[in-house]
């Protein structure tokens, strides 16, 4: 058996954690956007364990119905990588990102907004 094929499974459970989380994540009277959106895919860890395009595709698959209607909707997407152990100068946090820090495992964080700035071509 492949290694792709042991790790079906895996992927599996994976990307139903990441629905999970994001409907949790979501407000519940809040229906799925329906405009343009950038997503961030920020996965903290001592090191990459990932090709981050690997990282990225189930994520925006996940986020379908939850948070946008359809990947296709995502106009700006950008994953990479930090070490959980470096140092952060941090002034203001959100409570789920300051929780993540403080239980000291690995973790994605994913951070989504409205693409409304559509004429910068940065």
């Amino acid at each position: 058996m492949s290694a792709r094929a042991r790790n079906r499974p895996l992927l599996a459970q994976w990307r139903q954690q990441v629905r999970t989380a994001a409907r949790a994540a979501w407000p519940a009277n809040q229906p799925p956007y329906e405009l343009a959106v950038k997503l961030r895919i920020t996965h903290y860890t001592t090191r990459p364990i990932a090709d981050m395009d690997n990282l990225i595709k189930p994520i925006q698959d996940e986020l379908q119905g939850v948070a946008y209607m359809n990947d296709r909707m995502v106009q700006d997407v950008s994953g990479n990588w930090r070490d959980i152990d470096a140092p952060f100068r941090v002034r203001y946090i959100a409570r789920p990102l300051a929780e993540a820090f403080s239980d000291g495992r690995p973790f994605v964080h994913v951070r989504l907004w409205l693409a409304l700035d559509e004429e910068d071509l940065g």
